[in-house]
């Protein structure tokens, strides 16, 4: 691990932490958007991680502003960190600049549905893959609900228009819609390891019928394959991190395919790593007192923001029929990102 990767998460860690407190919870339940916890981490430079230093950012790899997206999911962090940070880098490879504060992000890919409609101050929007442009918040209509993680939501009927000059062309690949179906990869693979561990947690401490359930066969064999579910997802999210990360050191190629892979393959999964860790956490993994359902509920949240597995798995049939007999073998193994073969 790098000393920049190190650091940032080390600052992500602390910041995350104290944002993942019982009160704080309780008033995103409430519709309370936590904006101290938001100051901070803005302040502390996350939110601008992946811009250019010249404009105002770290200038970080990708793949170490995943890294912390992925922390976030382990954290299960109620804030539009990566909304934010990744329509603020985008709208700057656009030659646009970005609002200040916290963004929404609509792009192509699956349901159009912004968290903390109320509290963002733009939208990002790209409803084409090498365009993009930003929207007022309050210039937008959208019906109000929320989400199975019960942060407000905003709904939207279609992408809402740009207003002149407040749009622009991306200068390369990957697309909006790849680059948020990896970051919610990353987020859900992270959900997933923190899920697992409080499972392998409440196992091992619960007794019954005189001995800790992980004596039980039964439970072991579940807990096996939550754990394979985890771990195929933390490899599907950090190939799909490689592969943007090689179109952008290229500045050429194309990483929707194993973008659209690693998403089918997170959103699948969590159907049964939520089923597995409440059968095993039993009556006192539905309580609010237990830390669970801020992961799962959340996991069901993400399985269907950016596209669920439905849209990329049909993205990936579309890609494999158009690629021919003779090009799916070369499809599939120019989708391993060069940085996984070293």
């Amino acid at each position: 691990m790098s000393d920049m990767r190190q650091l940032l998460l080390d600052t992500a860690v602390r910041l995350f932490e104290a944002a993942s407190a019982d009160e704080v919870f309780e008033a995103v339940e409430e519709g309370r958007f936590p904006e101290n916890h938001w100051r901070a981490i803005e302040e502390n430079g996350l939110v601008d991680m992946l811009l250019r230093e010249e404009a105002g950012g770290a200038g970080v790899d990708f793949g170490d502003a995943m890294a912390v997206a992925r922390t976030a999911g382990a954290f299960a962090l109620p804030l539009p960190l990566v909304e934010t940070m990744i329509g603020r880098w985008l709208l700057f490879d656009a030659g646009l600049e970005a609002p200040a504060g916290p963004l929404g992000m609509v792009t192509a890919a699956g349901r159009l549905e912004v968290a903390w409609p109320d509290n963002i101050s733009a939208l990002a929007v790209s409803a084409a893959a090498d365009r993009v442009g930003w929207v007022a918040a309050g210039e937008v209509e959208s019906e109000r609900g929320t989400n199975s993680a019960g942060e407000p939501v905003g709904r939207l009927r279609e992408p809402p228009p740009i207003p002149p000059g407040q749009s622009g062309d991306l200068s390369s690949e990957p697309s909006p819609s790849t680059v948020m179906a990896v970051a919610r990869s990353a987020m859900i693979a992270g959900a997933m390891e923190r899920i697992l561990d409080l499972t392998i947690e409440h196992v091992q401490g619960r007794v019954q019928f005189g001995r800790p359930l992980a004596r039980f066969q039964a439970v072991q064999q579940l807990v096996a394959v939550m754990a394979s579910h985890a771990a195929v997802v933390g490899v599907a999210a950090d190939t799909a991190i490689a592969a943007v990360e090689t179109v952008l050191d290229r500045d050429a190629g194309d990483a929707t395919f194993v973008a659209a892979c690693a998403k089918a393959r997170a959103s699948e999964a969590c159907y049964e790593v939520t089923r597995i860790a409440h059968q095993l956490h039993g009556a006192i993994g539905y309580t609010r007192e237990h830390d669970l359902h801020r992961f799962t509920r959340r996991l069901w949240a993400w399985r269907d923001a950016d596209g669920d597995e439905g849209y990329w798995q049909q993205r990936v049939g579309e890609m494999a029929i158009r690629s021919g007999g003779a090009g799916l073998w070369p499809l599939l193994v120019e989708a391993r990102p060069a940085a996984l073969e070293r």
